[in-house]
C-alpha cells in the first residue's frame, strides 16, 4: 500500500490500471421473524407488556435465549417488579 501505484507491467512493459472490486456483503445474525418484527413494533408504541408476553412465548416454543432476555427487559420496563420473587 505504501509503494506507488505500477504504471508499465514490469515484465511485458504494457500499461497497467487497477481493477477495484466491492467488497462482500455478509449480513450477520438471522433475519428478523414476524415475531421479531412484531415485538419490535409493540416496543415502538410502547407496549411494553405486549411486547413482553409476545417474546416469552415466542422464547418458550423456540427456546432462543435472546428472546427470553428481551421478554424480561420488556416487562421490566411495563412496571413489573421480579425483584420481589427472587429468593
Amino acid at each position: 500500500m505504501t509503494e506507488p501505484a505500477l504504471t508499465r507491467c514490469p515484465h511485458c512493459k504494457n500499461s497497467v490500471s487497477r481493477v477495484l472490486f466491492a467488497p462482500a456483503v455478509v449480513i450477520k445474525g438471522s433475519p428478523l421473524t414476524e415475531t421479531d418484527r412484531k415485538i419490535r413494533d409493540y416496543e415502538k408504541e410502547g407496549k411494553w407488556s405486549h411486547a413482553a408476553e409476545l417474546a416469552d412465548k415466542e422464547a418458550e416454543k423456540t427456546k432462543r435465549e435472546d428472546l427470553k432476555t428481551r421478554a424480561l427487559e420488556d416487562y421490566k420496563k411495563a412496571g413489573y417488579n421480579f425483584d420481589k420473587y427472587d429468593t
